[in-house]
């Protein structure tokens, strides 16, 4: 299938769709988390404030990424805790959508590299929404991004930092992006700061959820255990391997929006998530499906549309979530769940 403009398929699956389309799918689910971030973000500083808005992003993506890294070492068999290793893992980072942050990636050594952006829709988000604010930028690009990104490169190797060679807000300059890090390998390090979340979202179904190992193909890279490629995109993997690092995908946001509600719960108690939750839901679902209308040509407004749309939604994992669908009329529908690991 190269879109889901025809019938209704109540037993589709993601190896069904076309490779352009399913990495295009993934590709949405990567920005599916940041529209998650901040439809969650922003109702959390209208209540708490700005700082209170900092510290939950950083426990959310420190809470996680150490986990998500790994789960997607593992599964893609990259080895190895050098700095190649580190690029690898940022290459399938759920935190940087291809093309919505145009990474781009240098190795030098085994125990120096870079990345930089050429163009960062967080970045541009906030620039925008606060009229170039500098504290504003700061908070995204230094408060935010300093502990989040050594987080992600600790997991590969305690050694390892990311450090600034520029960011916001700085002077722009012609032909260059945003920012750029040095990512590097020292024995002379400063301690890391710590997460008091991360062994609970460790300790979560999901996080030691494991995915239906499917068949070997030789249309692409079943896994990404040979040399660093810097143009890495998601359609050079083969299509049963991307079939799953899209499930892997949806399961990032579910541990992401865990860690996100767990953080609030655990510094401004529980009697706050249901009305914090219903915001973001009715922030980020109109984004959502209008985002997924578009990528799979789904048109129309009848039962067959809704549940197409059910099916693909990013925020519920597939297997960790064995949904299952029929469709009645055109005005009725059934969605029912067989099983869940998280249940």
């Amino acid at each position: 299938m190269n879109n889901y403009s025809g019938e209704f398929n109540p037993d589709l699956d993601l190896t069904d769709l076309d490779h352009g389309l399913l990495a295009q799918y993934g590709r949405d689910i990567m920005l599916a988390n940041h529209i998650h971030d901040r439809s969650a973000l922003a109702p959390v500083a209208m209540q708490f404030g700005l700082e209170a808005q900092t510290q939950i992003a950083c426990d959310e993506w420190m809470s996680t990424s150490p986990i998500y890294n790994h789960r997607n070492r593992q599964f893609l068999r990259i080895q190895g805790d050098d700095v190649s290793v580190a690029l690898k893992g940022l290459q399938f980072d759920i935190g940087a959508p291809h093309n919505y942050l145009n990474f781009h990636y240098q190795l030098a050594s085994p125990t120096e590299g870079y990345f930089w952006t050429s163009t960062c829709g967080p970045f541009n988000h906030v620039h925008e929404i606060t009229n170039g604010d500098v504290g504003m930028q700061t908070q995204l690009c230094h408060h935010m991004e300093d502990p989040t990104f050594d987080a992600t490169v600790i997991a590969v190797n305690p050694r390892m930092r990311c450090k600034p060679v520029y960011r916001p807000p700085v002077e722009a300059v012609p032909d260059r992006g945003p920012c750029k890090w040095l990512v590097t390998i020292q024995d002379d390090i400063a301690l890391a700061e710590d997460c008091p979340y991360l062994a609970q979202t460790s300790k979560t179904l999901a996080a030691n959820f494991t995915f239906t190992t499917l068949p070997v193909s030789s249309d692409g890279l079943d896994d990404y255990s040979g040399d660093f490629k810097r143009d890495m995109c998601l359609e050079d993997l083969s299509h049963n391997t991307l079939a799953t690092v899209c499930k892997e995908f949806m399961l990032d946001v579910f541990l992401l929006n865990y860690a996100c509600h767990n953080a609030v719960a655990e510094r401004f108690g529980e009697e706050h998530l249901w009305s914090l939750a219903q915001q973001q839901y009715l922030l980020l679902a109109p984004v959502t499906v209008h985002r997924l209308r578009n990528t799979f040509g789904i048109k129309g407004d009848d039962m067959g549309a809704i549940l197409k749309v059910l099916q693909l939604n990013p925020f519920v994992p597939r297997e960790y979530f064995d949904l299952g669908f029929s469709r009645l009329s055109d005005t009725r529908g059934l969605m029912w769940l067989n099983d869940s690991e998280g249940c």
